[in-house]
């Protein structure tokens, strides 16, 4: 088939991230970018290539675009991403898939009713430690029992925009949400979520958390995330212990694991890779192309998206409430 047309919505950093990667796959063509910042979208048009800066999403239409790249600030993707899917036009959201319950819903039906396709990034799974940790589990090597998950992000502090819950929709869609879709992408479904929150520093909204969940699995992990934690090192990790055996990451660096006494840890350090290829950038994108193109199923469904989303807005329900959600009871 012809390239695909490739419009990005939205020329911060992450859009960067994606032109730079999209530009050396020769069955795409980015041919605008927009941006309500004239200079910003003109600058990210020059680095694509060919494309043609412009101030709208519109504009981006009436190039003639076959998929768009919906980078925009968190709280300004559903929009965007269903009048994408009500034109049939391929869709890459970045993450959140949506800042409510209510308005994931609608992009859930919208994309069961489109002839295009949506994805939703969610880089982690194809990050190299990550991937490393699933094959483990996948393959019966380890047998996830038990978890813990950390997100050490300064995230109110800086960028100064993210202490803005009208833009981020609250703390917990900013990176730490990457951990709550990993969780689930690591250990299956979820049956249960507590979680006890707190407000220590922001004048706005929670800013501490500590969540225990119970997977149908069988496998039960805690995760804590705060937002002013000051950006200390690891930014973010991952334990999960099995029968006699530890499985560790640092950032996504580092991945190790430990099978038993007597025998010698695995270490895999990505240290050396390109950030693109080890954060899974690179990988999200080759499959949602690969999924217009071919046909195939993109990375992130909008059903997998909806429930990740399902699982954040139950955490917040429980920092609020202080009572456990069962996601049994609420299937019944």
């Amino acid at each position: 088939m012809a390239q695909v047309k490739v419009g990005i919505l939205g020329a911060g950093g992450i859009a960067k991230v994606h032109a730079s990667i999209l530009k050396r796959d020769e069955r795409v063509e980015i041919v605008g970018v927009a941006d309500i910042l004239e200079g910003r979208a003109m600058a990210l048009a020059a680095e694509a290539g060919r494309a043609k800066a412009v101030g709208s999403l519109e504009e981006l239409f009436d190039l003639g675009v076959d998929a768009v790249y919906v980078t925009t600030p968190n709280t300004l993707h559903v929009e965007p991403v269903l009048a994408c899917l009500k034109r049939n036009i391929h869709v890459f959201s970045e993450k959140p898939m949506a800042t409510s319950l209510a308005e994931a819903e609608q992009i859930r039906e919208a994309a069961a009713s489109s002839k295009a396709v949506y994805n939703l990034g969610m880089n982690r799974r194809y990050a190299s430690v990550y991937k490393r940790v699933k094959e483990w589990i996948g393959s019966g090597e380890v047998t996830p029992y038990l978890a813990h998950l950390k997100m050490n992000r300064g995230e109110l502090l800086h960028p100064a925009w993210t202490a803005d819950p009208k833009v981020t929709g609250g703390f917990l869609y900013e990176t730490p949400f990457h951990l709550m879709d990993l969780s689930r992408y690591l250990f299956g479904e979820v049956q249960s979520v507590t979680c006890e929150g707190r407000q220590h520093i922001s004048a706005s909204e929670m800013d501490t958390f500590a969540i225990l969940l119970t997977f149908e699995s069988g496998t039960v992990a805690t995760f804590v995330t705060y937002a002013h934690a000051g950006w200390s090192f690891p930014f973010e990790s991952l334990e999960v212990y099995g029968t006699y055996a530890t499985v560790s990451t640092q950032e996504l660096e580092k991945v190790m694991y430990a099978p038993g006494l007597k025998q010698p840890a695995h270490v895999h350090d990505y240290f050396q890779l390109p950030m693109e290829e080890k954060w899974g950038y690179a990988e999200e994108d080759r499959l949602f192309i690969d999924a217009i193109v071919h046909g195939t199923k993109p990375p992130v469904t909008a059903e997998d998206g909806f429930r990740s989303i399902q699982l954040l807005e139950a955490v917040y329900e429980s920092a609020k409430t202080g009572k456990r959600i069962d996601f049994r009871q609420a299937a019944r």
